[in-house]
Order: structure tokens, then sequence, then C-alpha cells
């Protein structure tokens, strides 16, 4: 139960700064993560019953989280980005296995679906940082140039690109 209490000092923190200091992407990646935490507390089994049965609710959270994850990276100027919905599709990916196999060990099942979460936490503390030092600098673009050209084109009706 400690590591779960500190997990959640170090996501209420990272998120916090990420939310006070970070370009638009920290900020989005900030409140989606700390959303993600919230309603998995309060949609997930008890701690005890956890991760011997795919729990539909945590899974609905991080796919959706995944998602969100996604269009961040195909969006935002950052590339870690891309290492945070990667490292999100792996945890979402776990409960695709546990669903195909449901004999899949308990540990397994836990330590994919949840280690990745330390790594996201440090991967936008240094998104957040690396923004920083890029302000302190002069600037720093928050979405992809390329990206949001492609998109207004899309909504023009110029589907060649």
């Amino acid at each position: 139960m400690d590591r779960v209490y500190i997990f959640l000092g170090l996501q209420l923190l990272v998120s916090g700064y990420a939310l006070l200091r970070g370009g638009a992407p920290e900020r989005v990646t900030a409140i989606a993560l700390t959303l993600a935490v919230v309603l998995g507390m309060v949609l997930q089994a008890s701690f005890p019953a956890r991760f011997y049965h795919v729990d539909l609710g945590v899974m609905a959270i991080d796919v959706v989280l995944f998602g969100v994850l996604v269009a961040l990276a195909l969006y935002a100027d950052r590339w870690w980005t891309l290492w945070v919905a990667a490292m999100q599709g792996l945890g979402a990916g776990a409960h695709l296995i546990k669903a195909i196999d449901s004999d899949t060990i308990r540990v397994v099942y836990a330590i994919l679906a949840a280690a990745w979460s330390y790594p996201i936490i440090l991967l936008l503390l240094i998104g957040t940082i690396r923004h920083q030092r890029r302000m302190a600098r002069g600037g720093d673009l928050d979405w992809s140039a390329q990206a949001m050209a492609d998109h207004h084109r899309r909504l023009s009706g110029d589907h060649q690109i």
C-alpha cells in the first residue's frame, strides 16, 4: 500500500508542476493522467481482488487515456509524447492479454498494466523541465506546425495531403 501512496504523491507533484510550468502538451498530459488516476481509484476493484480478472472499468480508462496520448503525440511538438503514448499502449495492452488468456499470472498482469506509470511520470517531468529551458531561451512551440497544417487542410476539404 505504501507504493500506492508514493505513486499518488509523485503523480500529484509532477502533474502540478506540469500544470504550472508546462506548455499545452504538458498540461494536457498532466490533466489526462490525473483524471485517469482519480477515475481508477473510483472504479477499480478492491486492492486484494485486483488483477485476478480483467477490470473493465480500469481497462476502459487505460484505453481512453491511450487514445488521448496518441492524439497528443500526433499533434504536439514534443518527442517525449511518443514515448508516453507507447508506454500507455503497453499498459493498456496488458488488459487484452489478460482477457485473451485468463490464466495469465496475476503478478505478470499487474506489472504489465501498472509498471509503465512511473516512467510516464518521469517523462512528463523531463518534458516540463525541457519546456522551461526552451522558454528561457526564447520560446517553444506547443504544436507541430506540419500536423496543424495537415489538420487545417483536412478541415477545409483538401484531402490531398
